[in-house]
C-alpha cells in the first residue's frame, strides 16, 4: 500500500512540473487562484510598478494599477488588450480592473533590461485591505499570473 502511495505521489508530482508555463516560466503547474487552471502564459516577467510590490499605505483612489513587463517579443505584449488585472483582499473581496493599456514608465522603477508598462483602470479600494494582484487573459488561454501585493 505504501509503494502504490509513493507511486501516485511521484506521479503527481512529474505530471505538475511537467505543465510548465507561469511567470517567464519561473512557476509552473496548477494554480490556486483560478481553481486548479494553469498559471499564466504572459510570455515574460511580470511585476507591480505602480503601486510598487508589497507597498504600503497605498491611497485609496489611485485610480490605476501599473505593471512593468520584460520585453515585448512575448505573448503579452502581442495581446495586451486581452488582459486585466483583478485585486483580491484578505476577506476575499474582489476588484476587477480594465483592460490593460501601455502606459509611459519613464518615472517608474525599471527592474528588467527592457520594460513595458501597463496600465488597469480601477475603483475606489477600501482602506486596511491587502491586495493580492493578478494578470488575468480574458480568452482563458492565458491562465492567470498572480503578481505581488499592496496594501491600503
Amino acid at each position: 500500500m505504501t509503494y502504490i502511495r509513493l507511486t501516485l505521489a511521484a506521479g503527481l508530482l512529474v505530471a505538475l512540473t511537467a505543465c510548465g508555463g507561469g511567470l517567464g516560466g519561473a512557476l509552473g503547474g496548477l494554480n490556486p487562484i483560478n481553481g486548479g487552471g494553469p498559471i499564466c502564459n504572459s510570455g515574460t516577467q511580470v511585476q507591480l510598478a505602480n503601486p510598487q510590490p508589497f507597498q504600503t499605505g497605498v491611497s485609496g483612489n489611485i485610480g490605476q494599477i501599473v505593471i512593468v513587463a520584460s520585453g515585448n517579443n512575448n505573448n503579452l505584449y502581442n495581446t495586451y488588450n486581452q488582459w486585466y488585472l483583478t485585486l483580491r483582499d484578505q476577506f476575499g473581496d474582489t476588484i476587477t480592473g480594465g483592460n490593460l493599456t501601455p502606459f509611459d514608465g519613464r518615472n517608474l522603477p525599471h527592474p528588467y533590461q527592457s520594460d513595458f508598462y501597463y496600465a488597469s483602470n480601477i475603483g475606489q479600494l477600501p482602506a486596511g485591505a491587502t491586495w493580492q494582484v493578478n494578470l488575468n487573459d480574458q480568452t482563458g488561454t492565458g491562465g492567470v499570473c498572480p503578481l505581488n501585493t499592496f496594501s491600503t
